[in-house]
């Protein structure tokens, strides 16, 4: 037998026990099927996990309002906003393997599009935040079909040209006000309940945060999830066992291109405006670098990194672009030495206590 089929069969078997996860666990961490994780001790161990993690979220979650302090609330509001951008880029890198430069543009679409439906056309406000995220699923589902073809260095080339192309329609489009933006953004009222406050979006946002978070839990945790996980560690031998890869990969694109629009909505009533530098491949770079310096494969990681890169940011603010190259060297230190990100740190402590715990 030649080396080509050999090495197609070790991806076929390799891909195989990721979806098939219930019957031998792999390096992709998916539940085993009920039953049997009923039975296993690493199942109690993740709940004892997801349990401290949940109580973590809330204790940081509350932190920022008990400090009373408005600085810290605008802080902590970009942070939970870039903890929704960070938590879909990472299903799309970590889980499916698919690196993309484009989130920054969604993100854009989705701010631009819930603003003027919802400030120039009087649209309800929760109708035009998922209009928003809606419409940057359309055009990720539009762009991913003949672009998801491509793998590696040329999809994420070709994400960087769709992102630079969309930022140039916010430029010079009359709708998005150019150059300018949009001005005079007013928070809104939901229910008869003001979100005027900074405290009262920042628990909007805070809420919206953990329901994405939810949701990614869940992406990654079922059928879809392994079968993401099987195109990432072999495409052709995801296909090859029934995956079909095309269309799990586009699908995937086109709903984390939607969380981006929804993150995007919500930022552009946190800033109460909206302008083109938002949405540019900075931020899309910025997105990733909360993913890789978190860990891209896990959802807390890609929290704890968007926590971490808007602090920096936040401190870094008056060196300018200057930031970027603090990100550039703190990527390639974990990438050298934590290539699992920070997250992987807490792996680290628990196999020291215990045998073999899954993160």
């Amino acid at each position: 037998m030649s080396a080509m089929p050999q090495s197609l069969e070790r991806s076929k078997v390799k891909a195989y026990t990721v979806i098939h996860n219930d019957r031998c666990q792999t390096d992709v961490n998916v539940q085993p099927q009920a039953t049997a994780a009923a039975k296993s001790p690493r199942n109690g161990s993740r709940l004892r996990t997801n349990a401290l993690a949940l109580a973590g979220a809330f204790a940081v979650i509350a932190l920022p309002l008990l400090s009373g302090n408005g600085y810290i609330i605008q802080v902590a509001s970009l942070a939970a906003i870039g903890a929704i951008m960070a938590v879909s880029l990472g299903i799309l890198y970590g889980h499916s393997g698919q690196l993309s430069f484009a989130h920054a543009a969604f993100y854009g679409v989705g701010a631009y599009t819930a603003v003027v439906l919802h400030t120039q056309h009087g649209v309800n406000f929760i109708v035009s935040l998922f209009a928003g995220a809606a419409l940057s699923g359309l055009v990720a589902f539009v762009v991913g079909l003949p672009t998801l073809r491509l793998r590696g260095n040329y999809l994420a080339i070709a994400t960087m040209a769709l992102q630079l192309g969309i930022s140039e329609v916010f430029v010079n489009a009359k709708i998005t006000g150019g150059s300018v933006g949009i001005l005079g953004i007013v928070r809104p009222t939901i229910a008869g309940f003001s979100f005027e406050s900074p405290f009262a979006y920042y628990v909007l946002l805070a809420l919206a945060a953990v329901l994405v978070f939810m949701l990614a839990h869940y992406i990654v945790h079922s059928r879809a999830g392994r079968g993401l996980a099987a195109i990432r560690e072999d495409e052709t031998a995801a296909g090859v066992i029934g995956v079909d890869v095309i269309w799990y990969k586009v699908s995937i694109f086109t709903i984390t291109a939607m969380i981006a629009g929804l993150a995007g909505g919500l930022f552009a009533y946190q800033l109460e405006y909206v302008s083109p530098e938002s949405f540019n491949l900075d931020w899309s770079i910025a997105v990733l670098s909360m993913v890789i310096i978190g860990g891209k494969r896990s959802a807390i990681g890609a929290v704890v990194g968007a926590v971490i890169v808007t602090i920096v940011t936040q401190l870094l603010f008056s060196v300018g672009d200057l930031q970027f190259l603090v990100y550039g060297v703190w990527i390639i230190v974990i990438m050298l030495f934590l290539p699992e990100g920070l997250v992987s740190i807490w792996g680290m402590v628990r196999r020291g206590a215990t045998s073999e715990v899954g993160l």
